[in-house]
């Protein structure tokens, strides 16, 4: 009698489930500006995602996106594909910006395309969070434990976080996200939030269905606090494909030769006038991806 009543629950869950997706995903049509992206790879048989991470309400610059990769499933492999934030853009009219100011501009798809010329991976379907949620999943799993390779420190308080095999509560995988206090900055916290996509992946895939489903429950009831414009059926078949997989992170960093980090002028809103941020843009210049999408055709044909 308990096992029906446990499969009842799960089947009425499982319902309830379907519809709050239904109710809260987003749905967005996205058209590129520009169809002349560049296909290396091709994708039949794959997927892949657009994952932006953001800060949220109540922080400076919470809806700059300072957590960009591409989720990109193929033949049963998994890659984690990272773009730096710091990257220097041009769109619209000539307009020159960096990568991570776009989503607060409103202009999602010029971050698609970007994406999608630098990877040579044609990409139309997004998922942005914000840190509120990413702290109440891993909470509500428990916390992760991890295995970091770098100390953590927070470059205003002097805080380090030392290496190590560890159990993260939500704010302390916030805090690990956040950090780039390092000499390669954002490319070492890559690897950072590369070793926190894992964990996440292997607690999620630990837990039961209810479990998973009252996790799921957790995620919609949050609403403001994520945008997609993945149906539920997409989110399904990716999870599933995503749980059985082992990931590949690749990080494109300042030792391959293939950036110029310097100080450029950017366009900060819509309506700024012109200002010096520190930046990267490919060698080749501005927009100018061909070696670097040949070194990410190289680190996936070559497998693990």
């Amino acid at each position: 009698m308990k096992t029906f009543l446990s499969l009842l629950l799960s089947i009425f869950s499982l319902i309830f489930f379907i519809y709050l997706f239904e109710t809260f995903t987003l749905s967005k049509k996205i058209e590129f500006i520009r169809k002349e992206i560049p296909q290396l790879f091709k994708l039949e048989k794959s997927e892949a995602v657009l994952i932006l991470g953001k800060m949220g309400y109540g922080y400076y610059g919470g809806e700059n996106t300072d957590a960009i990769f591409v989720v990109y499933l193929k033949n049963n492999r998994g890659y984690i594909i990272h773009i730096p934030r710091d990257l220097i853009v041009m769109v619209d009219n000539n307009e020159t910006y960096k990568i991570n100011t776009l989503y607060s501009l409103k202009k999602i798809d010029k971050i698609l395309f970007e994406v999608s010329s630098l990877t040579g991976i044609k990409i139309t379907k997004y998922f942005v969070f914000d840190n509120y949620l990413l702290k109440k999943v891993v909470d509500a799993l428990g916390g992760l434990d991890v295995d970091l390779k770098y100390p953590v420190s927070d470059a205003l308080s002097g805080y380090t976080l030392p290496p190590g095999r560890k159990k993260l509560s939500g704010e302390w995988v916030e805090f690990v996200v956040r950090s780039r206090h390092y000499p390669q900055g954002d490319f070492t916290r890559m690897k950072n939030q590369f070793i926190i996509i894992n964990s996440l992946k292997e607690k999620i895939n630990s837990i039961s269905l209810n479990e998973f489903l009252r996790l799921s429950n957790l995620i919609f009831q949050s609403k403001n606090h994520f945008e997609t414009n993945l149906d539920y059926s997409e989110i399904f078949k990716l999870v599933s494909k995503f749980k059985k997989i082992i990931l590949k992170d690749i990080i494109i960093d300042l030792n391959s030769g293939l950036w110029r980090d310097d100080y450029f002028q950017v366009k900060l809103n819509n309506h700024s006038d012109y200002f010096y941020v520190y930046g990267l843009i490919p060698k080749d210049g501005i927009g100018k991806y061909e070696n670097i999408r040949k070194k990410i055709k190289e680190e996936i044909t070559k497998g693990y």
